[in-house]
């Protein structure tokens, strides 16, 4: 490993990881399900690379902010709609959304998110646990929105260490959304 990559050099492609996931809910009972990852062994993977890439994100959100990579508010409102839509289409978790109004949800998670990355916005919205202690969310619900979410940042163009960067977020915010 060299000095500036570290943890780096052996990135875990966090696509794949949900990849995989996807792929084995869909195809239950396959090959390709008795082989994947458990839901517990995906989790351990996301911590592992979240940990191992700490720094490197530490330093390029010093350099520039993910906010801007994510390219300001506008484009994360327009992110999170997308997420909301593919939560709404998702069969493991649509169920939760409903009843949801769209473009309010998508509204508050991008101050949320406008706040979190470095941006200028300011999160005034309920906390995280009160948000979802009724929806009694799993680790594989939490891995299926994860799915959408990094299916909508990859449509939307975000480069690999913006999507794995997003997901290291929504990592260290797990035990505040699922409480089983």
């Amino acid at each position: 490993r060299n000095q500036k990559g570290g943890a780096m050099d052996r990135k875990i492609n966090i696509g794949w990881i949900l990849g995989v996931a996807a792929a084995a809910t869909l195809c239950t009972g396959s090959t390709i399900a008795n082989d994947a990852p458990t839901v517990a062994e995906q989790m351990a993977g996301l911590q592992q690379m979240c940990t191992e890439t700490a720094e490197a994100r530490a330093q390029r959100q010093a350099q520039h902010p993910l906010y801007d990579r994510l390219g300001g508010y506008e484009k994360i409102n327009e992110m999170t709609r997308e997420v909301v839509r593919l939560h709404k289409e998702n069969d493991d978790i649509k169920e939760m959304f409903e009843y949801v109004d769209t473009e309010r949800l998508a509204k508050s998670v991008a101050d949320f998110t406008s706040a979190g990355t470095g941006g200028p916005h300011e999160y005034t919205g309920r906390t995280m646990p009160a948000v979802h202690a009724n929806l009694k969310l799993t680790d594989a619900d939490f891995l299926s929105a994860g799915g959408d979410i990094v299916t909508a940042m990859q449509t939307m163009g975000y480069g690999q260490n913006e999507i794995d960067e997003f997901v290291c977020i929504l990592v260290s915010l797990k035990d505040q959304v699922v409480f089983k």
